[in-house]
């Protein structure tokens, strides 16, 4: 490797210094494969698509080899697509909500209405083997309401509104969505980690709010699921939300001592339908990613086992 530019040493997370010299499908392995079509014969040159994990995250880049003169080097040059890739899959998930909300839906209701019927009109009359008709009946109506919990979920990540930017302050929202689970988890210890004076924004309070309360509740969910593994950590559950501002932008982070996230494909999580979880539907994080980019922030999902997430949005 002859020149390295600032760019590159960016986007590879690596020193000039250390490349110079050095070749290339050693330095960066996931190029190799491109490399070496690259020197094959009568190449036309293309681009590829490639995976790179780099600083604990992943990013996908889009790859292309040319050659140099007659063969006696190459130029590679390549762009961070990540963004693009994840706008593409949420919008291909979003008509997959509206499908789903479409072809599924519609049935649920009479499905669960004919077995309430059923049980009301039959529920008495049936003597033998009653316990099973009961058991039968209600897994129908629970099943049915499952799903339709789920459709609902979809359909609202598919028509996610636009947000009502107004001035509100950040600690008052986090402060509710804490709220809300300091009620229902006296179980875990929540801590608020918020600043003295006021954090204005420019934001959808009702949207933001959703934002933070999926984070917490996904952070509970962790400590949920460490408990499981390990009973013994029961009652040690601990959430703490922060509120950081700093410059022109403001920091939402929220930690847990629960499972932590998963080390490969993290970035994926985002993605609807994306879950670790038996039970989940994925959408809590893709949901938060999607308010977030309306809000003019990132999300992201740190390599500390304890962060689950923090939110940056502009200040006023």
């Amino acid at each position: 490797m002859n020149l390295v530019n600032p760019s590159a040493e960016e986007l590879l997370g690596l020193k000039g210094d250390d490349l110079i010299g050095t070749q290339l499908a050693d330095a960066v392995p996931e190029f190799g494969p491109q490399l070496k079509r690259a020197r094959k014969p009568a190449r036309r040159p293309g681009t590829d698509q490639i995976t790179l994990r780099r600083r604990g995250s992943e990013r996908n880049f889009a790859v292309r080899v040319t050659s140099e003169g007659d063969g006696q080097g190459y130029v590679v040059t390549f762009d961070d697509i990540t963004e693009l890739v994840i706008a593409q899959r949420s919008t291909a998930w979003a008509d997959v909500a509206r499908r789903i909300a479409h072809e599924i839906k519609n049935p649920l209701t009479p499905i669960q209405l004919s077995a309430e019927r059923i049980r009301r009109k039959y529920g008495k009359v049936i003597t033998e083997d009653r316990e099973i008709f009961e058991q039968c009946t209600d897994t129908i109506v629970r099943q049915v309401s499952d799903i339709g919990r789920m459709v609902d979920e979809f359909s609202a990540f598919a028509r996610m509104p636009k947000p009502v930017m107004e001035l509100h302050d950040v600690r008052e929202i986090v402060r509710e969505a804490v709220f809300l689970f300091q009620v229902s988890r006296p179980d875990i210890d929540f801590t608020l980690d918020l600043p003295d004076k006021p954090v204005k924004t420019m934001s959808d309070q009702r949207l933001l709010t959703q934002a933070v309360t999926n984070l917490v509740k996904n952070a509970s969910e962790g400590i949920d699921t460490a408990i499981e593994n390990d009973p013994d950590r029961a009652g040690t559950g601990e959430i703490t939300a922060k509120v950081a501002a700093k410059g022109d932008r403001v920091h939402i982070t929220i930690i847990d001592n629960g499972c932590g996230l998963p080390k490969e494909d993290r970035d994926r999580l985002i993605e609807p339908y994306m879950t670790t979880r038996v039970k989940g539907t994925g959408l809590g994080l893709a949901i938060v990613q999607r308010i977030t980019e309306q809000h003019g922030g990132k999300l992201r999902l740190p390599m500390l086992r304890s962060a689950a997430a923090k939110w940056r949005g502009h200040r006023c």
